[in-house]
């Protein structure tokens, strides 16, 4: 899950210094992509599950939140949010 925690992070970085659709859009591909071998685990299932969701809801409506410096800050603010929700659930585990 630290994996996935770093890359959210990433992904907030990437909409800070460069919110070009492409470059963003790979980093939300990337946290996706490592989150999958994660959502079968049955502790961390919902939630990870939602994670996927809303990074999905990202990808498509990419355009638009990226056009606002609102919706720029907004989800740069929203991967923060769930990079400390992991980080919370990693402590707790362990």
């Amino acid at each position: 899950m630290q994996k996935v925690v770093e890359g959210l992070e990433s992904l907030a970085r990437s909409v800070k210094r460069s919110p070009q659709p492409a470059v963003v859009s790979q980093a939300i591909q990337n946290v996706r992509k490592d989150l999958t071998p994660l959502k079968g685990k049955l502790e961390n299932a919902a939630l990870l599950q939602t994670l996927d969701e809303e990074l999905g809801i990202w990808l498509k409506k990419l355009e638009v939140i990226l056009k606002e410096p609102a919706g720029r800050e907004g989800m740069v603010k929203h991967a923060h949010h769930w990079a400390e929700r992991l980080k919370e659930r990693l402590c707790q585990t362990n």
